[in-house]
């Protein structure tokens, strides 16, 4: 029988005790001593317990794999489900078999590789933007990402905040904003790609979706903690083999903001994002509006690129308020594999293309 194998930080009086408690809880919810005797065999077990120079405890627990029974939200749930309600357990840290990863669809279509080569970028820094602010008209975003593709730009996203508006109807503003896009390529030898920000309930997800492809989107900006983990993957089917998904952290700062409870940013963004199926993920760089630090913000871009499961890596995609001034310092920190994300900064001097080309400027000289 294969494990999945899931870490925690505990924080406890009586860590084994807490440990052998997140078993149970996370595979039967039923205490074992009135457990069947047929259902012992997917009781998850404590590996080990041992506790940190910081002295937080850390504990080691398998479950079989079975549990997830072939699907990501089955494996959410084992992983973190209950034990998400109380404070004192964070998951740091889990692995699963390549065929669980395959079953649950497999992850990333492009990945890191497949992106380079949508936008014809290699051995640099790739750059993002986004569009914004909300209440713009789509004629104003069209112009606005006519001049950031132009300029140098590869992946230019809807802002997250950009839904079905009434200035910026979804279908309207897909369908202008992915011909300016074109238009600039075919002006001026450009690849630059642009990626609607979907999210909405039920079948509006879906629809929007097959919009994009409809429209000429190359892909679509995502919301796991709006939409669920589990719709990367549902989107990923409908867009195809040669459309990007790039995820945005909307809504997951309630897992990951605490150290006390949760789930570490590394996993959520570095792993759990990837395994769903996303080819890029957003996550808040240090040193902006955000409160991550350089060794997690390492980690989310370790855990994005090193082996796991047999998934393609992806690209960090660190922003929250990075500017051009600091590509260098970025750089040196992620590595030429990064997707580089500015957005007000490119707004300050009222000329985008000129801001734009400083920035892919500044992002080719820093490697």
């Amino acid at each position: 029988m294969t494990v999945i194998t899931a870490v925690f930080e505990i924080r406890d009086a009586e860590p084994e005790r807490r440990a052998l408690e997140i078993a149970v809880e996370q595979s039967h919810e039923l205490p074992t001593a009135v457990a069947p005797e047929e259902s012992l065999h997917s009781l998850a077990r404590v590996v080990s317990v041992g506790t940190r120079e910081d002295g937080v405890a850390v504990a080691t627990i398998e479950f079989p794999t079975e549990l997830a029974g072939g699907e990501l939200t089955q494996l959410l749930i084992l992983l973190i489900g209950n034990v998400s309600l109380q404070n004192g357990v964070r998951l740091i840290d889990f692995a699963i078999d390549d065929d669980l990863a395959q079953a649950i669809g497999g992850g990333p279509r492009l990945g890191t590789a497949g992106i380079r080569r949508r936008v014809a970028a290699h051995g640099r820094p790739l750059l993002a933007t986004a569009l914004k602010p909300v209440g713009l008209p789509t004629a104003a975003l069209a112009t606005m990402a006519y001049d950031l593709a132009a300029g140098g730009i590869d992946l230019i996203k809807d802002d997250q905040g950009l839904g079905n508006q009434l200035w910026s109807p979804f279908a309207e503003r897909v369908e202008l904003v992915a011909a300016a896009v074109a238009k600039a390529n075919a002006d001026h030898g450009t690849s630059a790609v642009y990626l609607p920000a979907i999210a909405g309930p039920g079948d509006v997800f879906v629809e929007r979706v097959q919009q994009a492809v409809d429209l000429g989107a190359a892909g679509a900006l995502l919301m796991p903690g709006i939409s669920g983990f589990d719709r990367i993957a549902e989107a990923g089917r409908i867009l195809g083999d040669d459309r990007i998904i790039y995820s945005h952290p909307s809504f997951l700062g309630g897992f990951t903001a605490s150290e006390t409870h949760g789930i570490s940013p590394e996993v959520v963004f570095g792993l759990i994002t990837r395994l769903a199926g996303a080819d890029a993920v957003i996550f808040p760089s240090y040193g902006g509006r955000f409160s991550l630090t350089p060794e997690q913000c390492a980690g989310v871009a370790e855990n994005a690129a090193r082996d796991f499961a047999g998934l393609k890596p992806i690209l960090p995609s660190p922003g929250g308020g990075m500017s051009i001034d600091r590509v260098p310092e970025l750089v040196a920190h992620y590595g030429a594999d990064v997707l580089l994300l500015i957005g007000a900064d490119l707004h300050r001097g009222g000329n985008l293309r000129a801001a734009a080309e400083r920035f892919r400027e500044a992002a080719e000289s820093a490697v």
